[in-house]
């Protein structure tokens, strides 16, 4: 009954009195029917913003940061309906920017593995999705790297290598462990190779994705904030002026570095969460980021801090 509803309503334009007569409803009943439809997710609304009201933004944050793209996407009622559209325009970009022989470098998080989802019948093309941060056991199936590439890799009709060990190690000696298998030398080495990357852009708060996962606790979380971190691209931490934070945390990850994306010709870092701008800044300056993809509401705030 939701799906019949809300077709007659958003795709037969059917008016809600007309819609209440056909069915043999109340007109109100009409319209609780209709709201339940969207927060069921049987009707997903999003709205594009009008290229005049959004093309002269991105280009001052191009131009201000040194980005070669900036897109943004309307603001949405709702995280997971902003989720969507950042993650909808990544993947249009993907399916415009990658060929034959691509190799693509991909990160975790929520934000990159909404992307596969976003991908409609792209042309099959040949290439190849690394996952350029351990995966394992610490991050989750649908946000792990391995996952997303095996996903983005069943979209484009290519090829997936994924990077088994975890995203942090215990120590530095650990990490230095898993940096010499060669099951995880030979991925970083086809990550370092890539000629696109795809990223998410995190943040510091005790309600960030890696604390989710489990990877730190709030506490941790805390002590790298006052250490002057806002924000992290790969599990490495970056302070408001682009610089490396919380050192000691970024000798545990298993995975690319700072220095290794920006050697990479192109990489995409995309985030949808609202107050993230000074995360946003913080990833900017630190001269990794090529392809910002964002909303309006957070682009608005760079440009004013």
């Amino acid at each position: 009954m939701l799906t019949r509803v809300a077709s007659l309503y958003y795709i037969e334009d059917a008016t809600q009195a007309e819609i209440a007569t056909l069915m043999g409803l109340s007109r109100p009943k009409v319209g609780r029917l209709l709201e339940k439809a969207r927060r069921d997710g049987i009707v997903d609304i999003s709205i594009r913003t009008h290229p005049a009201l959004s093309v002269e933004i991105e280009l001052q944050i191009a131009s201000h940061f040194g980005l070669s793209q900036v897109i943004l996407v309307a603001d949405q009622w709702s995280e997971d309906a902003q989720r969507t559209l950042v993650a909808r325009a990544a993947a249009e970009f993907l399916t415009r920017a990658l060929h034959d022989g691509s190799v693509i470098a991909v990160g975790m998080g929520r934000n990159v593995g909404a992307v596969p989802e976003q991908l409609t019948a792209p042309a099959a093309r040949s290439c190849t999705f690394v996952s350029a941060l351990g995966g394992s056991p610490q991050v989750g199936t649908g946000v792990n790297p391995n996952d997303i590439c095996r996903r983005l890799a069943e979209s484009f009709g290519g090829s997936a290598a994924s990077l088994y060990a975890p995203a942090y190690a215990d120590s530095i000696a650990s990490r230095e462990t898993f940096m010499q298998h060669s099951d995880v030398l030979e991925t970083l080495a086809q990550a370092r190779a890539a000629t696109t990357a795809l990223v998410g852009i995190g943040d510091a708060r005790n309600d960030s994705a890696v604390v989710q996962m489990g990877c730190f606790s709030a506490a941790e979380m805390a002590q790298m904030r006052q250490a002057g971190a806002v924000g992290d691209i790969l599990g490495s931490f970056f302070d408001i002026h682009g610089q490396a934070a919380a050192a000691s945390v970024a000798n545990r990850v298993v995975g690319l570095t700072g220095e290794d994306l920006r050697a990479v010709p192109q990489v995409i870092g995309m985030t949808s969460e609202r107050d993230k701008a000074r995360a946003v800044i913080g990833a900017l300056r630190t001269g990794i980021v090529d392809v910002l993809v964002t909303n309006v509401g957070t682009a608005r705030q760079v440009l004013a801090g």
